[in-house]
């Protein structure tokens, strides 16, 4: 019994000095960010746009009648355009279709020519022009 206590003494004593430790964690700071979004030369009705900085969860703003405005993590970001529509019928659960990206994979992923560097003073405003994956 007396090894059982000592075993749970240390792993008490570890864990607090390992977990129990405050944090001095700031979230990374964030900027205004707005812009329009053309799909095949007219402005893409729906979808989003992806800001990615490597290390920080995307920010996903919503593209609507060709626009967007959000906010975005500050430095260096690629950005993604996406519009995902009902597709085919999905075979495992037929009454829930397959979302399919209108647009082109070519705006999106590592693929993307969209690298831009978003700053905290703004005005990072962007043009995103963009072409259909399916036609």
């Amino acid at each position: 019994m007396n090894r059982l206590s000592c075993m749970a003494f240390f792993f008490l004593l570890t864990w607090c000095s390992t977990g129990c430790q405050q944090r001095n964690s700031t979230a990374p700071p964030v900027a205004k960010v707005k812009g329009t979004v053309s799909l095949d030369g007219k402005p893409m009705a729906g979808g989003e746009v992806r800001f990615n900085v490597v290390g920080q969860p995307v920010k996903s703003i919503e593209v609507k009648d060709g626009a967007f405005s959000g906010e975005a993590f500050v430095g260096k970001t690629r950005v993604d355009v996406v519009w995902e529509k009902d597709g085919p019928p999905n075979p495992m659960n037929p009454s829930s279709p397959i979302k399919v990206n209108v647009v082109s994979d070519n705006f999106s992923g590592p693929n993307s020519p969209f690298n831009f560097d978003v700053s905290q003073s703004g005005p990072n405003e962007f043009k995103l022009d963009v072409a259909s994956g399916r036609r």
